[in-house]
């Protein structure tokens, strides 16, 4: 079964921009990681909130994909800039 991946990060006002770029910069491995679907960005400058959106073939190459962006280090650098914690919710999409 599909799983879909939301989650919405919410920067520091002041780095905001910066966070949107190191977001935008990981997309293209996001999307090329074996078993991705699909992914998008979308962001609201007013409340300075960032969502993003992954679709995968299954749990598995989403969990697999989780794990290496946490060894790369790439959560811990994003979650350095936050204002507050992010949302990570995922769902079976049958």
């Amino acid at each position: 079964m599909k799983e879909a991946a939301f989650v919405v990060v919410y920067p520091d006002i002041e780095t905001f921009d910066g966070h949107l770029n190191a977001v935008l910069d990981m997309l293209p491995a996001t999307r090329s990681f074996p078993g991705c679907l699909d992914a998008h960005v979308g962001i609201d400058r007013e409340r300075f909130e960032i969502a993003i959106f992954h679709l995968w073939e299954t749990a598995e190459h989403l969990n697999h994909y989780m794990d290496w962006r946490a060894e790369r280090g790439d959560l811990d650098a994003r979650s350095a800039t936050m204002r507050r914690e992010q949302e990570f919710r995922t769902f079976s999409v049958p």
